[in-house]
């Protein structure tokens, strides 16, 4: 008589796949666009990784992380990208409307200068409230990038400045204070590393998100390469 053999285990269904797989797909969809993109922006790119991380740790359901576990996680993956930590990851989903209508503006601004690309360093200062004076900490991070950000050829860097919180310093003007952030940063670069004058312009936003405290007390900067003319 021949031995037993037990009928194989049937496999799952082909179709069915786990939740980190589902993930492991959608996070490789991301890098793969993130990588064949015209611009590279690492700000996004930390947010994408971030946000990941946080799903497979709570497996993908609401309350498993606490606020401050989740905080740790995207300052964690925004230092892997050099980049300063997020004050208030929680609110990334809020004002996309806004959000939305804001970056037009912004896109049309710029673009009104002429065709270009341009790279894009977020929040590269941050500041106290009602303050424009760079920290120590904000002035060694400049200190890092300064050779990226140093205009060649025909670029021009854009210093951004953004305020909601402008208080006696400034008459509570934001926009006043948005400037003087911009040249705080512009002043450093001039001073320190010598850029062109020409080359480096400090401008501000005449309306900002409302409602997101600590969220604009900070610089962007973008580096804008004119396109070439055919």
């Amino acid at each position: 008589m021949g031995k037993f053999k037990p009928a194989p285990k049937q496999a799952p269904p082909a179709y069915m796949v786990s939740f980190c797989d589902m993930m492991t797909l959608i996070l490789t969809f991301f890098i793969l666009l993130v990588s064949m993109s015209k611009e590279q922006q690492a700000g996004l790119l930390a947010e994408g990784v971030g946000s990941f991380i946080v799903a497979v740790k709570s497996h993908g359901l609401n309350g498993i992380l606490s606020g401050v576990e989740k905080q740790e996680v995207f300052d964690h993956t925004r230092r892997k990208f050099n980049l300063p930590p997020e004050e208030d990851p929680e609110r990334r989903a809020e004002d996309h409307t806004e959000a939305s209508t804001l970056e037009l503006i912004k896109a049309k601004q710029l673009n009104s200068l002429a065709p270009h690309d341009e790279l894009t360093y977020p929040q590269v200062a941050s500041f106290a409230t009602d303050s424009s004076e760079l920290s120590l900490a904000g002035k060694s991070y400049l200190e890092r990038l300064a050779p990226s950000l140093l205009p060649k050829h025909n670029q021009l860097l854009v210093i951004e400045g953004h305020a909601n919180d402008a208080g006696p310093n400034h008459n509570g003007n934001n926009h006043a204070l948005s400037i003087a952030r911009a040249n705080s940063v512009r002043g450093f670069l001039l001073e320190r590393f010598g850029f062109s004058e020409n080359r480096v312009h400090a401008r501000a936003w005449f309306l900002e998100l409302e409602g997101k405290p600590n969220a604009n007390r900070f610089v962007d900067i973008r580096l804008v390469t004119p396109a070439s003319k055919k």
